[in-house]
């Protein structure tokens, strides 16, 4: 089913793609098939009939090759030429002659179809064959009508026979050795049964005929019999075009098409070189038809085919895509719901299934972060009553050393109230003040309450001194991260005098650098120093393994380093300097940045 909001389902968009891919695809397939269906009856068509045209036309052609032959003969045979050369009757001569030529013309294998063939001369000279013979002598004046038609082939009548049908005669001229002087004339009439024998196994489709053409006249061979067509197709000439040659057959051949009373027709004609005649079939377009129903039916057999096989494809696609997708939707609306199982029958072995597999592992890292997060917030409630319990005890511990404080006054203990005083606030500082960075002034007010609890201890020979200030305004505008300055001094004080007798003085120098304008505070201890080895890894990460006090020391100072490189950068920090015996001086590198202003301030010196 469609879900609602979904204008094109994704199976609807499977299925109408399907069906429209299949449409366009049949469209041009049945185009395609149509088309080359086409032209192969065509092509088909009508090269088989040029081919049984060609087979015609070379039967046709073999007996005029033997007419040739006949009439050449008698066009140079001597005892032929002879007898038409002697001005008076010779018997013996007559009678050579005679048997020459009655022994050429039934050797011949034209000769069944002989109407009459007969030599002739000026001088009333004649040999006569053939079975029209006896009915009719020839004398000089008939064989002058023979001689009116000319010489060539042609169709014609016996002159002698009006009543005979038309035959297709041949006449030559018969000259001297020499070839100058005529002597006579050969001549040939062949029965039409020469040209309609070889056509009489040729079949034509239905509307289609076969015709002979020879000068501008055209004769239809139609049940073994030529009949002249009155109305020459003279366009069916024109319009064809010569488009094959075949030099082995001797014979070329043009195909064409024209239009005649509103009909499409398609001609054949081959041509019987040197004759001046040739064969033409004509046929009507729908002969095509009647073949291309067997390629229509095979091509409504593909196109069943194709449908069948689109059907096929459409269910295909429905269980391969369709399907595992509105699982996978499924599957992220359960996890959309609340259900973070993992589901194993969305993980197909294919992309789809990496789809599931990723569906149920965000599923499972949902679960795990949202546990997670339980998990955090617990802890934050617990880590918020830890706060306020520490709150608590800093409080409690600042209004006992109060109290410590009045009783010490009461009882005229001066320097008791004084310590007291100093660490309370101290303390106060510790568990009140949350800002990372503060001016430099309230720095050096914490380490002036430390100095006051640290003189009591050491009496009067420790001095904790500012030497210089550069700008007063150094002490009110520069900020320095909290608690930087005291475990500096703290060092100095248990590492560097403490180990000497607890004597000793640390000085402390505020002044800027001119280079760069940065602040620059240099506490100096006249402390018992260190080698340069020590010093220089007094800054590298703690490592583990050292005596207690030294790594005290170590952690303080690489503490300080690194809040004051996270505060303002790598630039800045701690460099230290110590030489045994005479000191350490602890170099503090600071940008100048006003209180509440992140950007340095240009600072005159003068």
């Amino acid at each position: 089913m469609d879900r609602p909001g979904h204008r094109f389902s994704l199976r609807r968009q499977i299925v109408w793609s399907t069906r429209v891919f299949t449409v366009l695809t049949s469209l041009a397939v049945c185009a395609a098939l149509f088309f080359l269906s086409n032209q192969y009856v065509r092509t088909n068509t009508l090269q088989a009939a040029e081919f049984n045209l060609r087979l015609v036309a070379t039967s046709i052609e073999t007996s005029l090759n033997d007419a040739d032959a006949l009439l050449n003969w008698a066009s140079i045979n001597d005892t032929v030429r002879r007898y038409l050369s002697q001005e008076e009757v010779n018997g013996p001569q007559t009678i050579a002659a005679y048997k020459a030529a009655q022994e050429k013309y039934y050797s011949n294998p034209l000769y069944p179809k002989v109407i009459r063939f007969f030599m002739s001369n000026e001088n009333d000279r004649h040999l006569q064959f053939g079975p029209l013979n006896s009915s009719s002598a020839l004398n000089q004046s008939s064989v002058s009508l023979f001689l009116q038609q000319g010489y060539g082939m042609r169709f014609t009548t016996d002159p002698l026979m009006i009543s005979h049908p038309a035959c297709l005669a041949i006449s030559r001229p018969i000259r001297s050795g020499h070839g100058t002087m005529h002597r006579g004339t050969a001549y040939l009439a062949l029965d039409p049964s020469v040209i309609t024998d070889p056509a009489a196994g040729y079949t034509t489709s239905e509307g289609s005929a076969l015709y002979w053409e020879m000068g501008n006249q055209l004769w239809q061979i139609e049940d073994g019999r030529l009949t002249q067509v009155e109305t020459a197709f003279s366009d069916v000439s024109y319009t064809l075009r010569s488009t094959v040659e075949n030099r082995t057959w001797k014979q070329s051949a043009w195909q064409g098409r024209f239009r005649k009373g509103g009909s499409s027709y398609f001609a054949i004609k081959v041509v019987l070189e040197g004759r001046g005649a040739a064969l033409i079939q004509v046929m009507p377009e729908s002969t095509f038809l009647q073949q291309r129903r067997v390629y229509l039916w095979l091509l409504g057999l593909g196109l069943a085919i194709v449908w069948g096989l689109s059907f096929l494809m459409q269910h295909w696609l429905e269980w391969a895509i369709t399907r595992p997708v509105e699982a996978l939707q499924k599957r992220i609306e359960a996890v959309g719901g609340g259900d973070f199982t993992a589901d194993p029958a969305v993980e197909w072995p294919n992309e789809l299934g990496d789809i599931g597999r990723g569906i149920n592992k965000l599923a499972a890292d949902v679960d795990g972060l949202m546990n997670r997060r339980v998990e955090d917030e617990r802890k934050k409630q617990e880590l918020e009553y830890r706060m306020l319990q520490s709150e608590i005890n800093p409080h409690f511990i600042y209004n006992t050393l109060n109290s410590i404080r009045w009783m010490a006054t009461i009882q005229h203990a001066p320097g008791i109230a004084e310590m007291v005083t100093a660490f309370a606030r101290l303390t106060k500082s510790i568990s009140k003040e949350t800002q990372k960075l503060v001016p430099l002034q309230e720095e050096l007010a914490l380490l002036n309450d430390y100095f006051t609890i640290q003189q009591y201890r050491y009496g009067g020979d420790l001095e904790i001194e500012v030497s210089r200030i550069e700008d007063e305004r150094l002490c009110r505008d520069c900020l320095i991260p909290r608690f930087t300055l005291q475990p500096l001094v703290e060092n100095a004080i248990f590492h560097g005098l403490e180990p000497k007798g607890g004597h000793g003085s640390v000085l402390l120098d505020i002044s800027i650098d001119p280079a760069t304008g940065d602040v620059l505070l240099r506490l100096t201890d006249d402390g018992i120093g260190m080698p340069p080895e020590q010093v220089a890894h007094l800054l590298d990460a703690p490592a583990g393994e050292k005596e207690k006090a030294e790594k005290f020391r170590h952690v303080g100072l690489w503490n300080v380093n690194r809040r004051i490189q996270y505060s303002f950068g790598e630039a800045y920090g701690l460099t230290i300097e110590s030489e045994e015996g005479i000191g350490t001086e602890v170099t503090i590198r600071l940008p100048y940045q006003r209180k509440g202003n992140d950007h340095a301030a240009d600072l005159t010196c003068g």
